[in-house]
């Protein structure tokens, strides 16, 4: 598609230039400035996702305090995969739990004999099912047995893990005789209700790449151009052209 292209005057349209599994980039056009910063925030905050919200403690012999796992655990980043057809707790009949509103999650480990320090890690979690089956991030383990993913995807509540060595994040270190077990209830919620929610790391925009727009004053001390290079969004706007007169009814159209 050519960058240049003139936009119609059919609503916001949306242009994916770069996506992969962490990350997109794309092209708002045909809105306000106002609109794309909603856009914004509504992705930063109101974008539902799963997360640990409970957290039953069973056996901590740890250094690490019950509340102070819990906290970690709940930043753990959990799949939201087809996260539409799970229920708020509020919107649920149940009393506290269940398989419609949550996720359960365990972790059961422990140090027993090694001189060394066992890291826990979030590989380390698994999702319970009421078959007695349960599943991590190699596959489906039943009674032992390991059965590889069907290719489905990563099943809703799996730990993400984007690490090379595939452990995901570190929640805590066992000494020798030392042991950790524990039951986790993960919710669908919000980031506006907690950061635990939060799909993303960061969301940002930028508009008017060559400051026609003169919204930005461009401190330098010698040489504009090499002190201010142009963004990569540039090449998608008409550059200002020497002696072109300021337009004072210009608005942003472009983000």
């Amino acid at each position: 598609m050519d960058p240049h292209i003139s936009d119609v005057d059919s609503g916001p349209r949306v242009v994916i230039r770069n996506a992969d599994r962490t990350t997109i980039d794309f092209v708002l056009s045909n809105t306000t400035l106002d609109l794309a910063n909603s856009v914004r925030r509504v992705m930063l905050a109101e974008v539902p996702t799963l997360a640990i919200d409970l957290v039953e403690i069973e056996k901590n012999t740890s250094v690490l305090a019950d509340e102070f796992l819990a906290h970690r655990l709940g930043l753990v980043p959990l799949s939201a995969r087809d996260i539409g057809s799970l229920l708020y707790t509020r919107d649920c009949d149940c009393d506290q739990f269940c398989e419609n509103c949550s996720v359960i999650l365990r972790l059961n480990v422990a140090n027993r004999s090694s001189e060394d320090t066992v890291k826990v890690y979030a590989k380390d979690l698994y999702i319970e099912s009421g078959s007695g089956a349960y599943t991590n991030g190699y596959g489906t383990r039943t009674n032992g047995g390991l059965t590889m993913d069907d290719g489905a995807g990563v099943p809703r509540g799996e730990p993400v893990i984007l690490d090379a060595a595939g452990h995901g994040p570190l929640i805590c270190k066992l000494g020798k005789g030392q042991e950790l077990r524990l039951k986790c209830i993960a919710k669908k919620g919000i980031a506006k209700e907690h950061a635990k929610w939060a799909p993303t790391a960061a969301i940002g925009f930028e508009y008017d790449p060559h400051n026609k727009l003169r919204h930005t004053d461009l401190w330098y001390e010698s040489d504009k151009l090499a002190e201010w290079p142009a963004s990569k969004n540039a090449a998608w706007e008409e550059a200002p052209q020497e002696g072109e007169p300021f337009d004072y009814d210009a608005e942003p159209v472009r983000h």
